[in-house]
């Protein structure tokens, strides 16, 4: 197949083609692989021929092992391109650097990124949220209103008549809301050094964390990325005190409104279930959360199944065994 992957080390060369597509993941950002190497990971950054973009993120692992990988991607420009056997090529490279395996969240794209492609290859649960839940930010704000739930709506209405305030706020109140929400949600998340390190890395217009406070107190936060033409709630936190007062209700719907004000074509809830319980993504621990989402419309967006490509298999069969053993402990 005629064409050649190259590495891309300028930004500008890098933005030019990635933020002018339609809703851009941000983990495909050039931003996002600045905060990556911040956490002293190396990221490589590849083109063919101007028609396939891969942002790869080499993962450490104990003992010196490592594995690439590369979340919602490759970004194919030209739907013609055979994005297979482009990446047959890119993965025969990434084998040399003496990774254990690949792992790819894939994009949903056309054309898609199927199996095989020519290495043991193992389906995995998605690093990524595999299932998301987009609104349309181009309709008129009558429009994004009647499409929420109708409690949705009460619960917007009634946090404005108690007094529930909205501001943007710093990082230390959405880490103190995050240890009482993974605590009473049993959620695993970032550490707080993570979250810490996301907001000294990232650029001020690339990121911003919103407060929903009642009386000088912080009862919600959130953490949006902005990336291309889409605001993505990334993370997301609550107190477990006055819960009645429906603060993350209204801290989204502000959130929706200025990113659509700001020219946002899409917002993106980032990581709700899929429709059915029997689909390998559902998580119970996730109903609730989804349930909120889901109460201001959109649609449900699901990436196909996220797999590694298996380079040293007696290590990987290690790897795995290994992870799973901590699970149980």
């Amino acid at each position: 197949m005629a064409g050649n992957w190259k590495k891309i080390d300028k930004r500008e060369e890098w933005d030019k083609f990635i933020k002018a597509q339609k809703s851009a993941p941000f983990l495909q950002s050039w931003e996002w692989g600045e905060f990556q190497e911040s956490l002293d990971r190396k990221v490589l950054r590849f083109s063919w021929d101007e028609k396939i973009f891969v942002q790869a993120i080499k993962m450490n692992l104990p003992k010196g092992f490592a594995y690439w990988y590369i979340p919602r991607g490759p970004i194919a420009l030209d739907k013609l391109v055979d994005v297979n056997d482009a990446m047959r090529e890119l993965l025969n490279d990434l084998e040399k650097s003496g990774a254990l395996f690949l792992r790819i969240d894939p994009l949903a794209s056309k054309p898609p990124l199927n199996l095989p492609l020519g290495k043991g290859e193992r389906f995995v649960a998605s690093t990524q949220p595999q299932c998301t839940r987009i609104l349309d930010l181009t309709k008129h704000e009558e429009s994004l209103l009647s499409g929420m739930h109708q409690k949705t709506r009460y619960n917007i209405r009634l946090a404005e008549r108690k007094g529930v305030k909205i501001r943007k706020g710093a990082i230390t109140e959405f880490i103190r809301l995050n240890h009482e929400t993974k605590t009473r949600d049993k959620f695993t998340t970032h550490t707080d050094e993570h979250y810490q390190k996301m907001v000294k890395t990232l650029p001020s217009e690339f990121i911003k964390i919103w407060h929903a406070e009642y009386k000088g107190k912080v009862l919600a936060s959130a953490i949006i990325i902005y990336f291309s033409d889409t605001a993505t709630y990334a993370h997301g936190a609550s107190s477990d005190e006055h819960r009645d007062l429906m603060a993350p209700h209204l801290l989204q719907w502000k959130i929706i409104q200025d990113a659509k004000s700001k020219g946002f074509k899409n917002y993106d809830f980032f990581g709700v279930n899929p429709d059915t319980e029997n689909h390998k993504a559902y998580k119970k621990s996730w109903q609730g959360i989804t349930r909120f989402k889901a109460g201001f419309g959109g649609d449900l967006i699901c990436y196909p199944h996220s797999f590694d490509l298996i380079y040293r298999a007696l290590w990987y069969r290690v790897y795995k065994l290994v992870k799973k053993l901590k699970t149980m402990i």
